[in-house]
């Protein structure tokens, strides 16, 4: 597995899967929502830069090794041509929200922030909103064709659950 582009709502989880899948896969992850995280000779992940412009985004896809985070739009169809494997997070909204609650709740962080304030949020009202932008309308139908178009490389994930047994499966 080379190239693995990871997608989903706000709150889904993506981005903790892809730091799992790295740190398996001994695979940069690059994080196009609020930054790009990368592996230094020591081992160590750390913070490589700040927002990606979708040039950028493109230029990572055209070389060998990867884990991509988010769902830049501008960057999407290219990404997912150039992937190995496509894992859509396909959660209930409600299992998301309820995420970002706890998160919010206990100051947990994951890498980085929590999901809802990478859309600028400060509320779960907030990430509702964004959500249902993001995910219906041209949006979603735009997403719609490419998860079709590409099918063959594309896992789908409904539930933590299936998120955890698919870990388990990329394990050596």
């Amino acid at each position: 597995m080379k190239r693995i582009t990871i997608l989903g709502p706000s709150g889904s989880g993506k981005s903790t899967l892809a730091v799992k899948l790295g740190k398996i896969l001994g695979l940069p992850v690059y994080h196009i929502d609020c930054f790009v995280l990368d592996i230094d000779e020591s081992g160590t992940w750390i913070v490589k830069d700040k927002k990606l412009v979708a040039e950028q985004i493109n230029e990572i896809a055209a070389t060998k090794k990867w884990i991509i985070d988010g769902t830049n739009r501008r960057t999407l169809a290219n990404r997912f041509e150039k992937s190995d494997l496509i894992v859509f997070l396909n959660l209930p909204l409600e299992d998301c929200i309820e995420i970002c609650k706890q998160r919010s709740a206990t100051k947990e962080k994951r890498i980085g922030i929590p999901e809802f304030m990478d859309y600028e949020t400060e509320n779960v009202a907030g990430l509702i909103a964004k959500n249902i932008e993001n995910w219906t309308g041209e949006n979603r139908r735009n997403l719609e064709a490419l998860l079709e178009k590409y099918k063959s490389k594309v896992t789908e994930l409904k539930s933590r659950k299936q998120i955890d047994d698919f870990v388990a499966t990329m394990c050596p």
